[in-house]
């Protein structure tokens, strides 16, 4: 995104009121800078800069604006149909950019004034290394960076575009109901194998086929073995399933299956009334009465030897068991609702004399604050490793907390010890809206980097890459409580060369299972990008292909050949994509704010220190396409317009000679071919990027007209601003000096205020600001 752009803006066109032995005013410009940039609007040369008393007969103040307005109506007409057409674009490119990756400070950067601050900063710097450039005669270093930066920005609009034009449409993710029942008791490192218990079997699936077909589904599922458990009237009992080195063992609180974990058949049982039981490299273990570890000894009855018997902590509850993972041959990780941690495995009995008074190790523990529970627990492949996970040296695993408070804690597992992972940052609350219902770290496309998923209330989110962008939102499945998750891949040919696969999401709760594709994209990849391993560098669409190579034909015609026309349509098409990468970075609240800093200090750049003069003289002098030209005739060429206009507007010129001499009547004004109306690029930029923020931020709801919440009240703000637009024509062509942001600015912000709170009330203003 760019840091710094300049526009300037100028009208110019024959006035409908002079008086006597003076020549015609010409009409008042604005200078803009794009995205923090100051707009004003200040008399051309040869206007008075005193009153002068009406003369009997001569015509009143509204006769003259009205006279004044009507011979100007043409350009002014042109440059409000610009200012809108600017803003429906940055509408219709929205969507593209909608999403964390387009937003400049990321998602927690949306709501942060800090950011705004930053920025707000980056103006006076911008402003005063072109004024210095300009002073040093440097111009064509103004002339290339800005440029260079306008590329870039009109490559915001351009993409966009031209993947709505030639882009395949995307497959959305969907979910679809499947036949399966039963609960999902455990879910492998990788997320691509799970078992189920449906009452009767214990079940292994790997690769689920079918699910991906639409239409042989989840009944024709083989799974990879499948293990009997006899119905002994324990339907009300919590069922868990623990996996140990080459074994899983079940509980169900009135016995233990211990299984082999390859084929599934039986290595040893028994009646032991445990809640959970695990195996590590040599000795077999059970929790029973919520907090009591013992090692279990084959040769001894459920009357266990109180010397092999170990205190869990208090908090700790074998009833409330949500995961546990063997990472050693004598420390084991147990995550239960009130309690998270890494156990140390006695191998050896101890030598307390009472039941109890010996405690467990605790190498590592994390608990929930007061009145709240953990609810959900993923333990996988760690998107920070550095490497694909299917590498046999990525050791890293992520344990992955989920509270009923909507928050998540990450920790990394070492392979020697547990590591808070403070690259756990999601938004500016740390928190989701509604109870962690299931977590999954699962790699979507097979692309050797594994994705954060997470299910919070009623929505499924994925997230993506070191920086956890989130890439993915969908509505999950009706249902409350814990889900199980699931994700397995299949081939995709358009990808075949990188090894890129579908992603197949399978979606487990009480109510039903569920299934939806996370499909790799749709348009095949003019060229991919891959390492001496083959592994994926980055790719590039034709879309993209014809943007850039359009918007460097388009630079290229603006250096060689500067006309209106040309630089209109660049203008409009950087304006556009300015407008939408502002407007989707910050919330509604934070641009208020930025839209009134930049009216004050718009006020101050024209009436005190007076140096966007200078900045506009060298903008101008430079052709550079930072402003709209409104022609009020055909014989106008922007090629002939002089690069001092803006400082000889401000020394008054033979006008300001005229002295109080009474005014008389007019006679019409005759234009002139060669005028022309100029707005500068930020005129427009600021404005939209209220109107793009409340599309993005504001809540969902019903607006007007069959229009949506959000849209009724960008509608509102883009007619706010064509308001201020035309009260400030009536300044304007009476070349009365006159700030242009302070009326663009604030019938924006009156507009937005008007329909955004009327139907969002205080949700149109309160979005959790905070500093950094």
């Amino acid at each position: 995104m760019p840091r710094s752009l300049v526009l300037s803006s100028q009208s110019r066109t024959e006035s409908a009121c002079a008086s006597m032995n003076r020549p015609p005013p010409r009409l008042t410009p604005t200078w803009v800078r794009m995205k923090w940039a100051s707009r004003l609007a200040r008399p051309m040369a040869n206007e008075a800069g005193t009153e002068v008393a009406r003369s009997k007969g001569a015509p009143t103040h509204m006769e003259l604006v009205i006279r004044a307005l009507a011979s100007q109506w043409q350009s002014m007409l042109t440059m409000a149909l610009m200012f809108t057409v600017t803003i429906l674009i940055s509408i219709w490119i929205q969507p593209y950019h909608d999403r964390p990756e387009s937003r400049a400070f990321g998602d927690a950067g949306t709501t942060k004034a800090g950011w705004l601050a930053i920025e707000f900063l980056a103006i006076l710097v911008f402003t005063a290394i072109i004024l210095w450039l300009a002073k040093k005669k440097l111009d064509w270093i103004i002339k290339w960076g800005v440029l260079f930066i306008l590329w870039i920005a009109l490559s915001f609009a351009l993409v966009p575009i031209a993947s709505f034009m030639m882009d395949a449409e995307e497959q959305p993710f969907a979910f679809r109901d499947e036949p399966g029942a039963g609960e999902m008791l455990w879910v492998s490192d990788e997320a691509n194998s799970f078992i189920v218990d449906n009452g009767t079997h214990l079940l292994m699936f790997s690769d689920v086929g079918g699910l991906e077909t639409g239409t042989e589904g989840w009944a024709d599922a083989t799974p990879v073995w499948e293990h009997e458990i006899p119905n002994v009237d324990n339907d009300s009992h919590t069922r868990r399933i623990v996996p140990g080195p080459g074994v899983f063992t079940y509980c169900d609180e009135s016995r233990w299956i211990r299984l082999d974990a390859n084929d599934g058949s039986l290595i040893a049982n028994g009646t032991d009334p445990c809640e959970i039981s695990f195996s590590s490299a040599e000795d077999d273990w059970m929790v029973h009465s919520q907090n009591i570890l013992y090692m279990d000894d084959p040769s001894r009855s459920y009357q266990a030897n109180h010397n092999m018997v170990w205190m869990m902590p208090d908090n700790f509850d074998g009833r409330e068991f949500l995961l546990g993972r063997t990472l050693t041959d004598d420390s084991m990780l147990l995550v239960a609702e009130r309690w998270a941690g890494v156990i140390e495995l006695e191998h050896e009995q101890h030598d307390q004399q009472g039941f109890g008074d010996a405690n467990v190790t605790v190498l590592w523990e994390f608990s929930p604050e007061t009145d709240v529970r953990f609810t959900a627990a993923t333990f996988g492949h760690s998107p920070w490793s550095g490497i694909n996970w299917f590498d046999a040296e990525d050791t890293d695993r992520l344990l992955i907390i989920g509270s009923d408070s909507g928050k998540l804690n990450g920790f990394t597992w070492n392979g020697s010890g547990m590591v808070n992972e403070e690259r756990m940052v999601f938004n500016e609350r740390e928190a989701f809206d509604g109870p962690i219902r299931g977590v999954m770290l699962a790699d979507d496309w097979r692309d050797g980097q594994p994705n954060l998923w997470v299910v919070d209330g009623d929505q499924m989110r994925m997230f993506s890459g070191s920086r956890m962008v989130e890439e993915l939102t969908v509505g999950a499945p009706a249902g409350e409580g814990a889900v199980g998750l699931s994700l397995h891949t299949v081939p995709n040919e358009a990808w075949a060369e990188v090894g890129f696969e579908d992603g197949v999401v399978i979606f487990a709760e009480s109510e039903g299972w569920h299934s939806g594709v996370a499909h790799t994209p749709a348009t095949e990849p003019a060229y991919i990008f891959v390492d001496e391993s083959g592994y994926l560098i980055g790719f590039l669409n034709w879309s993209w292909i014809v943007a850039i190579v359009l918007s460097v034909m388009l630079m290229v015609l603006l250096t060689r050949y500067p006309e209106w026309y040309v630089v209109n349509t660049v203008g409009i098409l950087t304006g556009a994509g300015v407008i939408t990468i502002l407007g989707v970075s910050f919330v509604p609240t934070l641009i208020l704010f930025f839209m009134i800093a930049a009216a004050v200090y718009d006020a101050y750049a024209v009436y005190s220190s007076k140096h966007m003069l200078d900045l506009a003289d060298t903008m101008i002098g430079l052709k550079l396409p930072i402003l709209l030209v409104a022609p009020q005739g055909k014989g106008y060429s922007f090629l002939d317009e002089e690069a001092d206009v803006m400082s000889a507007a401000d020394d008054g010129g033979p006008a300001a000679e005229a002295s109080a001499a009474p005014m008389k009547p007019l006679p019409p004004a005759e234009p002139k071919g060669g005028d022309a109306l100029f707005m500068g690029l930020g005129d427009v930029i600021f404005p939209g990027m209220l109107v793009i923020s409340a599309l993005t931020f504001l809540p969902d709801g019903a607006g007007w007209f069959g229009m949506s919440l959000a849209l009724t009240t960008g509608v509102g703000t883009l007619i706010g601003g064509l308001v201020g637009y035309f009260v400030l024509m009536t300044y304007v062509a009476m070349g009365r000096p006159q700030a242009g942001l302070p009326l663009l600015n604030g019938g924006s912000i009156l507009g937005y205020l008007i329909t955004g709170v009327i139907l969002a009330g205080s949700g149109a203003l309160s979005f959790g600001i905070s500093l950094f």
